[in-house]
């Protein structure tokens, strides 16, 4: 979804993708450290420990880099364990990252206006990052994850409204008793 903001907004956002990189960057760093100390894989609450007041962002957004880096540790070591030749471990920095913003660090206006939360520093609440966009989709949204491709976008996730997801459990449940009754049909049919 496209958007737009002021000159020192958008400069700001940038902003936000390169401290994204550094938490990425100081993930690997940490995690090295730690497996070298410890003889064993840093957890997710040792990391984000680690991480905590380090950089000038929303905690959440913080945490999210973290669990992006160790789904990512993670998915490497199952693929090497599968076989997968072509499967590595993380171990580039990066320059730039996506910055993921939670539920409790976002505001949304009626009139399109979005304001991304900075968190708190040095005991102050910093000014939001003030974004405006015209099609906001409908529906409660869970994340947004700013993004580049040639130019900045959000990425927005929805939470599912309670009529829906009982209608996708329903559709599962019939899916579910379709299979199996087939599969004791099958069963009876070859004992005959």
């Amino acid at each position: 979804m496209y958007f737009t903001a002021s000159k020192s907004d958008l400069d700001r956002l940038f902003a936000c993708n390169r401290e994204s990189a550094l938490v990425w960057n100081e993930c690997l760093q940490q995690s090295q450290q730690f497996e070298l100390h410890h003889k064993k894989w840093i957890s997710k609450s040792e990391l984000q420990r680690a991480m905590k007041g380090q950089f000038h962002f929303h905690s959440q957004s913080i945490q999210a880099v973290c669990h992006k880096y160790l789904f990512a540790r993670d998915s490497a070591r199952q693929a090497i364990r599968q076989g997968i030749k072509t499967a590595r471990y993380s171990y580039k920095n990066k320059n730039h990252y996506h910055t993921k913003w939670a539920k409790d660090g976002i505001r949304i206006h009626a009139n399109g206006k979005i304001e991304l939360s900075m968190g708190i520093h040095g005991g102050k609440r910093e000014k939001p990052i003030s974004i405006h966009t015209k099609h906001l989709p409908q529906g409660q949204i869970k994340e947004i994850e700013l993004c580049y491709d040639h130019r900045l976008y959000l990425s927005v996730a929805l939470r599912m409204e309670e009529k829906n997801k009982h209608m996708k459990r329903n559709r599962l449940r019939e899916w579910i008793w379709v299979k199996f009754i087939a599969l004791l049909l099958s069963v009876r049919v070859e004992k005959l």
